[in-house]
């Protein structure tokens, strides 16, 4: 009965997932607004930075909320490339639409043809056989598959910070984070909504502990007076000027932490609980405390390519009891051996997720096709796809 359970249930999840993704050939006011989009002034091709090129088919680079479209195409603009995007309806139609939608605040230009840019440039595709171009100096050919075992003919895509943070520019001002003094012990902070947070892919496809077991776990058996727990606005905006050696746990449904101030949270702890996501186990803050050098404590290492090392640039727990034997590793650290660890968080960011180092080595690939992996981290039946 489960596993008919399990099929109904994924059979009805890929339905719905071809259905949002071709809903909007059939919505005349979309192809409206689109052809109002496509009417208003572009950038025009300046002559003094590389060109990327986004040529895309499928719409599956917009899942989920825009967030594969946007991180793809800010990672090219923070490595210094000038984006074009190739006029298609179905892949540009909701351009102005959630975290895509933050692709305008960026120069960019759009074109009719290929044929319309006179230099160099390198194409980003999902189109199954792209045709050669002779200007084309190199194809990224985006690949839907999940999952990515070291060793693959791909480039695994990594996880990025949260869209807002690249919106609001805080990943430019990483250097002056990374200097903050150190003023929580632990922290968590995101969205702890029970049922979101508790999938039961979470545990029956990636054998993890959910990010709502997690926090139970924490509140539950944390020593009295050292976790705190702001429980509104007034509260955390406390804490945020508070010295506390504890665990700090910031739900926001409670209160928030604006995106412009999140970096600068992160970075007052000298450790981040790195839950996991709403239906697989990479979560933005991971990223986003990796940058900072507030060093993780997380279940889910090996899902980063390659692998976060336990002891060197994280705290890895594989069950409950060691989840708490973390946090009091964490509590417990010697200031020097924090320090290390923090660096090492840091180097491991600026080596393998920074944007301009993972354009690099993308482009670094020996050969005129590369295939980007866009959800390595993914697996088969554990999130969107």
């Amino acid at each position: 009965m489960a596993a008919t359970y399990t099929h109904i249930s994924r059979w009805g999840h890929q339905l719905d997932s071809r259905w949002r993704r071709y809903r909007c050939v059939l919505n005349f006011l979309h192809y409206r607004r689109y052809r109002e989009w496509l009417a208003q002034p572009k950038s025009a091709i300046p002559a003094d930075k590389p060109l990327v090129v986004f040529d895309f088919a499928d719409t599956r680079i917009d899942g989920p909320q825009g967030r594969r479209f946007y991180h793809l195409f800010i990672y090219f603009v923070r490595a210094g490339y000038h984006p074009i995007l190739r006029e298609n309806y179905l892949a540009l139609h909701n351009m102005a639409v959630r975290f895509k939608g933050y692709c305008q605040q960026e120069d960019f230009s759009v074109v009719a043809r290929l044929e319309d840019i006179d230099r160099p440039y390198i194409r980003v595709t999902d189109w199954p056989t792209p045709k050669p171009r002779q200007l084309c100096q190199q194809t990224i050919r985006v690949d839907y598959t999940p999952g990515y075992s070291m060793g693959e003919s791909v480039f695994p895509m990594p996880f990025p910070m949260f869209p807002a943070i690249y919106k609001h520019r805080q990943d430019l001002q990483l250097d002056a984070y990374r200097k903050q003094p150190r003023a929580w012990g632990i922290f968590f902070g995101g969205d702890g909504h029970g049922q979101k947070y508790n999938k039961a892919s979470m545990a029956e496809v990636y054998g993890k502990i959910s990010r709502a077991q997690v926090l139970a776990m924490l509140e539950q058996h944390t020593k009295a007076g050292q976790c705190w727990i702001p429980e509104n606005q007034q509260v955390l905006d406390s804490a945020l000027q508070t010295y506390f050696d504890g665990l700090v746990l910031v739900n926001t449904r409670r209160c928030k932490i604006a995106p412009e101030r999140w970096l600068s949270a992160v970075a007052r702890a000298r450790f981040f609980v790195a839950c996991p996501g709403v239906r697989y186990p990479m979560s933005h803050n991971l990223i986003e405390a990796l940058a900072v050098g507030s060093v993780p404590i997380l279940q889910y290492a090996e899902l980063l390519f390659p692998a976060l090392e336990h002891g060197k640039n994280c705290l890895v727990y594989r069950d409950e009891a060691e989840l708490l034997l973390r946090i009091e590793q964490a509590q417990s650290m010697p200031e020097a051996e924090y320090q290390a660890m923090a660096r090492a968080a840091v180097d491991y960011y600026e080596a393998y997720l920074a944007p301009g180092a993972v354009i690099g080595q993308l482009l670094a690939q020996d050969s005129q096709s590369v295939t980007l992996r866009i959800m390595p981290s993914l697996k088969a039946g554990g999130g969107y796809l």
